[in-house]
């Protein structure tokens, strides 16, 4: 038994109370339970498994990852999960959990740098600051530092059929080297022999048989390849064709099931409706809003819905509960840690963590089942937060500890008075900054060394964020 206290459970983006965790990792013949409801969203810690703020004890339930048996041990922080199971509240029992990559392929372009995007296989994929990054490279410790011809497995949510936000990111292999890899989107531009996922043009000449239904635009399919792009062409060369969740994106549930999901609004979102990781939602004049208004819906928005599956397989919302986003990311010192309070003190701002946050350990002697109880004043941390605008608590969205790194500041700039600026409520000195200072509102990246004896950053440099 791993046996943790160091998550809070948040209900109304307030911490209400302690949680005693107690799990151990579970198997499964990947046999597929059935009963309980569904639940799609992000794994955010281990101690069993976390997803969408509630505690799943994992003892029993069936485990598949990308179609094949496994147990717990195999999820990571970041995986996108499908999860049937009955909950209580902040706790509960997981019958099943499924995790299917959304795609694993060749880098084609990194604009990380530039605009937050790689492409990879023909597909947009959106990194930000709550994406997790793993590399099985070791020269390659960074989104900035993936090249292109790079392997890289993504999990995330799909804003459309060809556009992905990334929860994570993870570099498999230097380059392809005649393994499988595979990408699923949305068939485009059709013809005998060739059609396109995304940007990427498919060449299927080769391809022996087709999925049962024929092959159209608009359907959804995963298309394997061994030989993968073609140098000559820049085609992929597909070695077989599959419908992926049943020719289209959304979430297969039965009509009349419950379903809770969460994520963010896809892309040409309206009042009446939205898509949610690729399943179509359907607002009504019964649902009912927490956190936010119909005004509120826009594309990328954070939310979790609740609802029934209703004939034509759209989830009908009882309630839409919007979600902050993360505003402010932190590199630095952590100076305080409150496991009994679920807080941390970093920079002088005190920060609030629950069962939502993301919680991941790559220190060198990294915990799997990581928590506030594993922390020590001291240790190098990245986090990620916002502002409740009810309770004005700061609440992190994300928290990793790391080994090593540069302390820096990455947010909304709130003030400017002379050589003064606040950032995520730290005080920054930028009297070594020759350049003109953005003005209130800016994006801002701001690196530099926090002085714990003045409560103030030293900037070093300055850039828009």
């Amino acid at each position: 038994m791993h046996n943790k206290t160091f998550r809070k459970s948040l209900v109304g983006l307030a911490v209400i109370g302690a949680l005693g965790l107690t799990a151990c990792g579970g198997g499964g013949s990947g046999s597929g339970a059935t009963g309980g409801n569904l639940t799609s969203g992000v794994i955010t810690g281990f101690g069993s498994v976390f997803v969408n703020g509630v505690e799943y004890e994992t003892n029993g339930a069936d485990i598949l990852v990308n179609g094949v048996a496994a147990d717990e041990s195999a999820l990571e922080v970041g995986m996108v999960v499908k999860l049937r199971g009955n909950a209580n509240g902040a706790s509960g029992n997981a019958l099943s959990i499924e995790y299917n990559d959304e795609l694993q392929g060749i880098v084609q372009q990194n604009d990380y740098a530039t605009n937050g995007t790689l492409t990879v296989m023909g597909l947009t994929i959106r990194v930000d600051n709550t994406t997790v990054f793993e590399s099985q490279v070791a020269s390659i410790t960074g989104f900035d530092a993936i090249q292109t011809g790079n392997i890289v497995e993504v999990s995330g949510y799909r804003l459309d059929a060809n556009t992905i936000q990334a929860t994570l990111v993870e570099v498999k292999k230097a380059a392809h080297n005649g393994d499988e890899i595979e990408v699923k989107g949305a068939i485009s531009n059709l013809t005998a022999s060739t059609f396109q996922v995304g940007s990427l043009v498919v060449d299927y000449s080769g391809v022996s048989s087709t999925p049962a239904t024929s092959l159209s635009d608009g359907l959804f399919v995963e298309v394997k390849s061994i030989q993968g792009i073609d140098s000559a062409t820049g085609n992929l060369i597909a070695s077989q064709i599959e419908l992926a969740s049943e020719g289209d994106t959304d979430i297969d549930g039965n009509e009349g099931e419950e379903v809770e999901i969460s994520g963010p609004i896809g892309l040409n979102p309206t009042l009446s409706g939205f898509t949610l990781n690729g399943t179509p939602v359907v607002i009504s004049s019964n649902t009912e809003f927490e956190h936010g208004s119909a005004s509120a819906i826009a594309e990328g928005v954070q939310v979790k819905v609740e609802g029934t599956i209703n004939a034509n397989g759209e989830l009908v919302a009882k309630d839409i509960s919007f979600n902050e986003g993360s505003e402010t990311e932190l590199q630095g010192i952590l100076e305080a840690v409150d496991s009994a309070a679920g807080t941390i003190t970093i920079m002088g701002q005190t920060i609030h963590v629950g069962a939502t946050t993301l919680l991941k350990d790559d220190s060198s002697n990294a915990v799997r089942y990581f928590g506030l109880d594993d922390l020590a004043s001291g240790d190098r941390l990245e986090v990620s937060f916002y502002k409740d605008d009810v309770s004005g608590q700061l609440m992190a969205v994300k928290l990793q500890r790391e080994d090593s790194g540069t302390d820096k500041l990455d947010g909304t700039l709130e003030s400017v008075s002379g050589t003064t600026l606040v950032v995520g409520g730290v005080t920054v000195d930028v009297s070594a900054i020759t350049s003109a200072l953005p003005t209130v509102g800016t994006k801002v990246e701001i690196r530099g060394s926090y002085d714990s004896g003045t409560g103030q950053f030293i900037a070093t440099t300055l850039s828009l964020g």
